[in-house]
């Protein structure tokens, strides 16, 4: 059982994102899932553990006490590296590139489920080839989606996320050109049951009831059902029905374990979790993909196939190499080495002096400037 505190009910209360969630902290809130299960019991003591877990359910923002009665100003070092990037005339011609994938997307896909009309893949493949072939650096891919905080985090906007995202790892893992096409389809597809599903539950702010619940998952059934008589490949129409399985059994619709998950639907889970764990907070500011990394790690042996995901990660953190960083201790310094065994930790050189933070554990990195 996790250890509980007795905590005065004159206490005042604020909402963390999980990955600023810190050991020590006491949950002012019951969590629960969608479903009613209970994660963690209002007045339990965060551990490292817990948060993990907290984090593996996909839950991005908790309550805590707050026992704190400053305020931190706001300072130069708040206008982060993702402001920079935001800033740069590069972001500024993905921003329109982008949008206007956006609602292209949007209109094919609503004319596909919506009006029955047929699905065109050459002309939705066309849409994210030209963003991938003219922002071929990985790094300002993933930059950039983070960015991207004026675009309402909806069905398609992640869909068009979850097909980049797929698109580069293909490649990262030496797939074929088809296989690449295949897999970005993968991607923006899996999701397109959504479009069927009440906007009320989809941006519902609160735990949904069993009902709703039981709607919203039913998205992949939806989205199959639409695809399914299409002459299309089949690895896209398994992606659409499974994407929400995983490897332990623990996912929906089947409970299916790894060995009968097909490899693209594998990867397309990946690029899924990844865009909702980095997706926009209206009280936060950048994310630090090393948290990221380090919640996913946790899962790499059990949610998710390690062939695909170790990969994956390693990709996603060697594209920091030589970036400068921020430690928890406010040191700054630059990712100069990565630990294959533990890529959230990697080793920072910070003047004349090489920190591993695989072995320095009460430090971590907490930002990327």
């Amino acid at each position: 059982m996790e250890n509980q505190l007795n905590t005065p009910d004159t206490v005042l209360e604020k909402t963390v994102f999980i990955f600023d969630a810190e050991e020590g902290q006491v949950l002012s809130k019951d969590i629960h899932l969608p479903d009613g299960h209970l994660v963690a019991a209002k007045d339990t003591v965060l551990t490292m553990n817990l948060i993990t877990k907290i984090s593996g359910y996909h839950i991005l923002e908790i309550s805590v006490y707050d026992n704190s009665v400053d305020v931190i100003p706001t300072s130069d070092e708040n206008v982060s590296y993702y402001n920079k990037v935001r800033q740069s005339e590069l972001f500024q011609e993905f921003h329109a590139s982008y949008k206007e994938d956006i609602d292209d997307v949007t209109n094919q896909l609503n004319d596909f489920m919506l009006k029955g009309q047929k699905i065109d893949t050459e002309k939705l493949l066309s849409n994210t080839e030209h963003i991938l072939e003219k922002y071929n650096n990985t790094l300002q891919i993933f930059d950039m989606l983070h960015c991207m905080r004026d675009v309402d985090d909806l069905t398609y906007t992640h869909c068009v996320n979850v097909a980049l995202i797929s698109s580069i790892i293909g490649k990262w893992l030496g797939f074929s050109k088809q296989d690449i096409n295949t897999l970005t389809l993968c991607g923006l597809l899996h999701d397109i049951g959504k479009i069927m599903i009440p906007n009320e539950i989809l941006t519902k702010p609160d735990r949904l009831t069993d009902n709703e619940f039981a709607i919203m998952k039913n998205h992949v059934n939806l989205g199959f059902a639409h695809i399914k008589d299409d002459d299309i490949d089949s690895r896209i129409k398994e992606a659409c029905l499974l994407h929400h399985e995983k490897c332990d059994g623990s996912g929906y619709p089947f409970g299916l374990k790894s060995d009968k998950i097909p490899d693209f639907t594998k990867i397309v889970t990946i690029a899924d979790i990844y865009d909702a764990m980095t997706a926009t907070r209206v009280y936060r500011d950048a994310i630090c993909p090393f948290d990221v990394i380090r919640i996913m790690e946790a899962d790499a042996l059990t949610k998710f196939d390690p062939k695909f995901i170790l990969p994956f990660l390693r990709n996603v953190a060697n594209s920091y190499i030589h970036t400068n960083v921020k430690l928890s201790d406010g040191r700054e310094g630059e990712v100069v080495m990565l630990n294959q065994h533990q890529l959230s930790s990697p080793i920072v050189q910070c003047g004349d002096d090489f920190i591993d933070l695989s072995k320095e554990k009460e430090l971590k990195i907490i930002a990327v400037i």
